[in-house]
């Protein structure tokens, strides 16, 4: 969509950021699923490729042939698995695979898949009994806890049986989710499932002993590293985003720096006199004499309508007042130094005062990892 706020990519953060995520002195598989969390799937998998990171967990299959296709190599897991859909099944769009195709692209580039279900491993089984080049990489999925995806702890023996006859099959990762790792009050859960984990992991090391364990994200390679696993699985703060921010345990995320900057133009400074109402609803009236300042953002490039929120504007901080429209979003400057037409307004980042995602989340009731998802969307 053409517009005129533009979204900036630190990719010197991101490599400050995983600096100090290796600091844990464990390897690690960035989740770079949803196009990077909004921050750019390509761009952050090279660069994270250029500081030897040979290991990426991707959402959908498709986005690990986007990294094959750019030249990525290492391990790629895909953590949605296949597509469910049969080959015969009637498709509302003809541009979601089946998960015969979904099999036969992560055999062709080599894409390690998440097999969380029975009817997965049983196809994939299938369609590589004859396989001739090389053994298949998977990762299986268990359920400590999260409710989601992944065989329960009392299937893996059966599991176990599956893979006996199926030996060109090859589990290389053993993966569950923490629920509520970002939570101090419930570390008591986060330890349960750890817990679990490690038990369900023992079955499968028994007769896969080379099989690593990817457990701990963002949250738990902070507080727990002991707990994470062999590869644990960071993402929100690979992108500077702190698990912990409100917390008691805010200092583990500090010195995380934002990846993300989302600006916009100012359009036009004019004054708003007392008793004037500003925007559609007038849901706005000034109860003194003010400037305003209107900046080229609004819904439709993914900037939420709720109150609350603030614009980093010339080293300052300036709210936003009435409603925000389709592209464009007031501010209060009547105390700032003067503002003209094309002055930067940052939603977030900003060189003085900056916005973080956890700041902007908290204006509009919702979690970091959707601000970027939903501003990472706006022209680079």
């Amino acid at each position: 969509m053409n517009s005129l706020c533009r979204t900036r990519i630190r990719l010197d953060n991101l490599l400050h950021n995983l600096d100090l995520l290796l600091s844990s002195g464990k390897p690690l598989m960035p989740v770079i699923k949803a196009d990077a969390y909004g921050h750019g799937l390509l761009a952050v998998a090279v660069t994270l490729a250029s500081q030897d990171i040979d290991h990426f967990a991707v959402g959908a299959v498709s986005e690990g042939v986007e990294l094959r296709r750019a030249g990525i190599r290492g391990t790629v897991l895909a953590l949605l698995g296949f597509s469910p859909l049969a080959a015969d099944t009637p498709n509302l769009s003809p541009t979601l695979p089946s998960m015969d195709e979904d099999i036969r692209a992560a055999l062709t580039h080599e894409i390690t898949p998440l097999i969380h279900d029975w009817a997965t491993l049983e196809r994939l089984s299938e369609l590589t009994r004859d396989w001739q080049k090389h053994s298949v990489s998977i990762a299986i999925k268990c359920d400590t806890g999260m409710a989601r995806l992944g065989f329960s702890p009392k299937d893996i023996p059966l599991v176990l049986d599956k893979l006996a006859v199926a030996p060109q099959l090859r589990p290389d990762l053993f993966v569950s989710h923490l629920a509520v790792a970002d939570d101090p009050d419930q570390d008591a859960f986060t330890h349960e499932q750890a817990d679990i984990f490690r038990d369900a992991a023992r079955g499968l090391r028994h007769f896969f002993p080379e099989i690593r364990l990817s457990l701990g994200n963002s949250a738990c390679l902070l507080a727990f590293p002991e707990l994470a696993g062999d590869l644990p699985r960071p993402g929100f703060a690979l992108y500077g985003g702190n698990p912990f921010y409100g917390t008691r345990r805010d200092v583990l995320g500090i010195g995380l720096a934002p990846v993300m900057e989302v600006f916009a133009p100012v359009l036009e400074v004019h004054p708003l006199r007392a008793g004037q109402s500003l925007g559609y609803g007038r849901t706005f009236v000034a109860d003194h004499d003010m400037t305003v300042a209107v900046v080229g953002i609004g819904y439709a490039d993914g900037y939420r309508r709720t109150s609350g929120a603030q614009m980093s504007l010339n080293g300052m901080r300036a709210p936003v007042i009435g409603r925000v429209a389709m592209q464009m979003t007031c501010l209060d400057v009547t105390d700032m130094p003067e503002v003209h037409p094309g002055d930067p307004a940052y939603v977030l980042g900003g060189e003085s005062r900056p916005v973080r995602a956890d700041e902007l989340a908290s204006w509009w009731g919702t979690i970091p990892y959707e601000v970027t998802c939903l501003l990472g969307h706006i022209q680079r």
